[in-house]
């Protein structure tokens, strides 16, 4: 009797391709694996800046184009972010020191930010409530976050958290400053 389907001579081909792609899933399960352990996200090095989609803290819709006369330092931060606001005075020094060389552009996905950047006497642009997009176009996915976009609108440097003592030094040396390091953690108070 004949059939159809020939099962008999199909079956080897079928456990090969079984096996094949068997394989192929765990390669790719590791090597998605590996780049979840490295815990570091990609860099943002080498990309051309999107434009900063957001709002001014007056409310009122705001773009910037990162390119222009002046490199632009990108400082994304979070009023929640103790380590952000551990790292205000280095930032108040690259903008006290900029001079007309480079612009300092703090932003946030955060709204509502004029009292915040009052009561830190904050001296700088803030663009406030960033768009999703521009969130994932700069790979923000932590706070501190800082990026130096070039006049051509390349990203040219990025670092990831506060500005310890190895980052600290790689800004001094690029910008050519002296920054005053991380303010101390608030003590704590003890609980009654």
């Amino acid at each position: 009797m004949h059939s159809w389907f020939p099962w008999k001579s199909s079956v080897p081909y079928a456990l090969v391709l079984l096996a094949v792609s068997a394989g192929v899933n765990v390669l790719q399960a590791q090597k998605i694996k590996s780049m979840r352990d490295s815990g570091k996200p990609p860099s943002s090095i080498d990309r051309v800046a999107a434009p900063v989609a957001g709002f001014s803290m007056a409310g009122l819709p705001l773009e910037l184009a990162p390119r222009g006369d002046v490199p632009t330092v990108l400082y994304y931060f979070s009023p929640t972010c103790s380590w952000c606001d551990r790292n205000w005075d280095n930032i108040g020094a690259l903008v006290a020191a900029a001079n007309g060389r480079y612009r300092v552009v703090a932003v946030s996905t955060t709204r509502g930010l004029r009292e915040y950047a009052d009561t830190r006497g904050l001296n700088l642009d803030v663009i406030e409530g960033i768009s999703e997009n521009t969130r994932q176009a700069f790979g923000f996915t932590s706070t501190p976050h800082t990026l130096v976009v070039s006049t051509e609108g390349v990203i040219t440097h990025e670092w990831r958290g506060a500005f310890t003592p190895r980052i600290e030094r790689q800004i001094e040396q690029l910008f050519g400053i002296e920054l005053p390091g991380i303010r101390s953690a608030p003590a704590e108070t003890p609980s009654k």
